[in-house]
C-alpha cells in the first residue's frame, strides 16, 4: 500500500532522515520505535506532506505522492493524527470531528464515520458539545484519533498516541488502535513506548539518528540484546 524508497530529509545541514526505505502492506499495523529526536515524527510529516523530502520517493497505492501538498495527500486516503493532538481547543468535540471529515462529501459516509468513532469512544459522544480544550488528556487523545478517522482513511498515521498519558489510559487507547486494525484500516504507528508498540504491531522498525537500524516481528526483535536492554528493560 505504502512504499518509501530511500528518503532523505534535512533541516538546514542537519540530516533528519537518511536513506529510509519502508513498505507497509494493506491492513497491516506497523510501528516505528526509537528514542526522542530519532526522526520518527519527521517521517510521518514527510509521508503526510507536511514536509517535503529532499531525496527519494513515496508511493501510495502505486501513485507517487512525495511532491503533493498535504491536503491532496489527505484526499488520497492518508490521515495523520499528530503528536500532541493539535486539536481546535475552542471548538466543540462535534465540530472537531467535522473538521476531520472535510474531505468527505457523502452525508451517509459522514454519518457512518461519526457513529463509528462514537462507538469506539463513547466518552466523546457524552461530551460532544463540550469544548475540546476542557477535556482531560486522555479524552483529547481520543478526540485526536477520532478526528483523524473521520475522513475514512485508507492509511492512518498515529504519532505518539500514548504521550503524557497514565498507564490505564494508554491501555485504553491501544485497545482502540487494535480495534481500528481489526476494522481493516492500515495503520503506521510511531511510538516511544516500545513495549506497547511491540505488543500491538505486526512489524516493528527501529529508527535511530534518522536511520532504520533494525526491523522485524516482536519475536525476532525480542531476541536482540540491544532491544532487550535499551527498549524493553529486560
Amino acid at each position: 500500500m505504502l512504499e518509501i524508497k530511500k528518503i532523505y530529509h534535512y533541516y538546514g545541514k542537519a540530516k533528519a532522515l537518511e536513506e529510509i526505505s519502508l513498505k507497509i502492506e494493506e491492513k497491516a499495523l506497523d510501528a516505528v520505535i526509537g528514542p526522542n529526536g530519532a526522526g520518527k515524527s519527521t517521517l510521518l510529516r514527510v509521508i503526510s506532506g507536511l514536509e517535503e523530502p529532499d531525496r527519494g520517493k513515496i508511493e501510495f497505492l502505486g501513485e507517487r505522492i512525495d511532491k503533493l501538498k498535504a491536503h491532496k495527500i489527505t484526499k488520497k486516503g492518508i490521515s495523520h493524527c499528530p503528536e500532541r493532538r493539535r486539536l481546535f481547543f475552542d471548538m466543540s468535540v462535534a465540530d472537531n470531528l467535522k473538521m476531520g471529515a472535510y474531505p468527505v462529501k457523502n452525508k451517509e459516509v459522514y454519518k457512518a464515520m461519526k457513529n463509528f468513532v462514537y462507538e469506539l469512544f463513547p466518552r466523546l459522544n457524552e461530551r460532544r458539545k463540550q469544548r475540546a480544550g476542557t477535556l482531560s488528556g486522555g479524552e483529547q487523545q481520543m478526540l485526536a484519533i477520532a478526528r483523524a478517522l473521520m475522513s475514512k482513511p485508507k492509511l492512518l498515521l498515529l504519532d505518539e498516541p500514548s504521550l503524557g498519558l497514565a498507564p490505564k489510559i494508554k491501555k485504553r487507547i491501544f485497545d482502540v488502535i487494535e480495534k481500528i486494525k481489526q476494522e481493516g484500516t492500515t495503520t503506521l504507528l510511531v511510538e516511544q513506548d516500545a513495549v506497547l508498540a511491540m505488543d500491538i504491531a505486526e512489524n516493528i522498525h527501529l529508527l535511530e539518528e534518522g536511520k532504520i537500524e533494525m526491523r522485524g516481528t516482536k519475536k525476532e526483535l525480542e531476541k536482540e540484546p540491544r532491544i532487550k536492554q535499551v527498549y524493553l528493560g529486560i
